[in-house]
């Protein structure tokens, strides 16, 4: 492989979810089985780098945590490409998934984002070794998908983000929820609060 196909490398900070607030290289790669009507990423375009040009990038700050997303990372060939070449140099990667694939790479955390429009499946493969499921909340959304967590083991978090277009609607229902699940905490998009990528 002599290139990398990645739709977006950036530094930022991670906004959401359990590493929420941590410094962070993003590393978006292309495509998605998907097509939610809430998402607020472009992913189908790519821009080729070098094994060379990425680590170049990748080592330009001090942090040494990746979140590897996408589009779906987990239906990209180049995803266990840019997993090995980031923890070579010393990274942490995770991952943010729709669920709907096996995983592709030894990430050392997996968020999974179960989406509607895949009727919230969640691949065999992934479920055990998920870090983390997430759930996007909107003013349709059906809590009882939520019961096939009940078993899951204590070491996985449980987090609950509200659809950023109704938004304050969509927190009021998860606080009402938690209060009866309090394994599953409330989780903002920070990021878009304090106006970064």
């Amino acid at each position: 492989m002599a290139s990398l196909f990645i739709n977006d490398l950036f530094w930022t900070l991670q906004g959401e979810g359990q590493h929420w607030g941590r410094r962070a290289l993003f590393v978006r790669m292309p495509h998605c089985n998907l097509s939610c009507s809430w998402c607020d990423t472009t992913f189908d375009t790519h821009k080729k780098w070098s094994f060379e040009e990425f680590e170049t990038f990748a080592l330009q700050e001090k942090a040494r945590f990746a979140v590897v997303t996408g589009g779906e990372p987990l239906m990209h060939k180049h995803t266990p490409a840019v997993v090995r070449l980031l923890q070579k140099n010393g990274f942490y990667v995770a991952c943010e998934t729709n669920g709907t694939f096996a995983p592709n790479a030894a990430f050392d955390w997996i968020t999974c984002s179960p989406k509607r429009d895949a009727k919230y499946e969640v691949n065999n493969t992934l479920y055990n070794r998920v870090s983390e499921f997430k759930y996007v909340v909107d003013d349709g959304f059906d809590f009882s998908v939520l019961k096939r967590h009940d078993d899951d083991p204590a070491s996985v978090a449980h987090s609950l983000s509200p659809e950023y277009g109704t938004f304050k609607e969509s927190v009021a229902r998860i606080i009402d929820y938690i209060q009866e699940n309090p394994k599953w905490r409330l989780s903002l998009q920070t990021h878009k609060i304090v106006g970064i990528p």
